[in-house]
């Protein structure tokens, strides 16, 4: 049987002679100790388990007698509590009432620590400025239980008023729905009907940032000069050349002189896709051109003064509206083109989408019942990119 009592250890006295108060927790003739936040001057203000001669002695002994019977009923929950020594015991307790606690703006810092911990720091100043938002309307110190339907639809009303584009309203409420579905998979939160159950997403606008096949041949022929232009401009055609490789993941990959087969899998959906992620093709000539141009120590690509993911980043969408100046491209170009155009130049081609999903690293949509029953593997990639590539000829 486990106990639980409110104590004062003379033993464990504070450097400067004061006492803090804890909860004793006998369990398998083991003692152990949660430490409470009330510290109190002198012994003489405790006495048989509660807190005497102190101004605030009420509210002190009804928290503590709260939290005590709060671990007493999630110890009584436990079935298998008597295979737990006391420690186990007390981790378990204390985890359960961090998520009962966890507010809105507690969830929100753990999720961005885990970004910047992956250095994720795109997708972390994404998360931050729509977690932010939410947290404002919604409350920081929202408790994660008791956000419910309403919560949702009345921010969602709130987005729409601030006269904020579709586009961002979806990406606001898809993030918070993110963060909300992670919640429940640490087992922050168990709802008997999810927050977002009745919610619907504003419809996503496709984003036109695919190049014609002439408006790219005249981006990859332009004279150009200044440095800075020709490196961006490599570096576009080159994510083209590598099936929409993104930066990230062009400038950690190890190039090497004689190895014409590039196999990678992408940062961004590595840690979320199951099965077969991994994107393998030969690199065809128009690429390695472009990377024997810029490969240095270690095969990884170099730009000059331009060497941090930071720098490379802000080079090329500084430059990209320039690009798309000097060879007349009136559509918005981004970076993301090469990727979108690579894909819908493989469309036009008649090129099966199974096959241009595998080139990009996308993960086949397995609601289509023929995925079930083919394998898309290197020989496809490498003939369906050299069609592609033979257009621009």
């Amino acid at each position: 049987m486990t106990t639980f009592s409110i104590v004062v250890v003379p033993a464990k006295v504070l450097s400067d002679g004061r006492h803090r108060i804890r909860i004793a927790v006998a369990h398998k003739r083991q003692t152990r100790y949660i430490v409470t936040p009330f510290i109190l001057d002198s012994l003489s203000q405790f006495r048989n388990g509660r807190v005497i001669r102190h101004e605030h002695a009420d509210q002190i002994n009804s928290h503590l007698r709260k939290k005590v019977d709060d671990y007493i009923r999630l110890a009584a929950s436990l079935d298998d509590a008597q295979g737990l020594t006391c420690t186990e015991l007390i981790h378990f307790l204390r985890e359960a009432q961090r998520r009962k606690q966890m507010t809105l703006m507690l969830l929100t810092e753990e999720y961005l620590g885990r970004l910047e911990r992956e250095g994720q720091s795109k997708s972390y100043l994404l998360y931050q400025t729509a977690l932010t938002r939410a947290c404002r309307y919604l409350g920081g110190n929202l408790s994660l239980g008791r956000l419910g339907p309403a919560d949702i639809c009345r921010y969602t009303d709130y987005l729409e008023q601030e006269k904020l584009s579709s586009t961002t309203i979806r990406i606001y409420l898809t993030l918070l729905r993110v963060v909300v579905n992670y919640a429940v998979k640490m087992n922050y939160v168990n709802y008997p009907v999810h927050p977002f159950a009745v919610c619907r997403l504003p419809v996503a606008h496709v984003r036109e940032l695919d190049l014609t096949v002439e408006e790219l041949k005249r981006l990859r022929d332009l004279p150009l000069r200044t440095r800075n232009l020709i490196q961006t401009r490599d570096l576009f055609m080159l994510t083209y050349y590598l099936g929409g490789m993104n930066l990230r993941d062009l400038l950690v990959y190890p190039f090497e002189e004689g190895n014409d087969v590039l196999r990678y899998v992408r940062h961004k959906t590595g840690g979320r896709k199951t099965g077969e992620n991994e994107t393998v093709f030969t690199i065809q000539p128009e690429a390695r051109t472009l990377i024997r141009k810029y490969m240095g120590a270690a095969g990884l690509l170099r730009f000059g003064k331009n060497g941090s993911y930071a720098t490379i980043y802000n080079m090329v969408y500084r430059n990209l509206p320039r690009l798309a100046h000097l060879a007349g491209i009136t559509s918005r170009l981004s970076y993301y083109s090469a990727r979108k155009s690579f894909a819908q130049h493989g469309y036009d081609a008649g090129i099966q989408m199974e096959t241009i999903e595998y080139c990009i690293g996308h993960s086949m949509k397995r609601n289509r019942p023929v995925c079930n029953y083919i394998r898309i593997m290197q020989a496809h990639a490498d003939v369906a990119m050299r069609k592609i590539f033979d257009r621009l000829l």
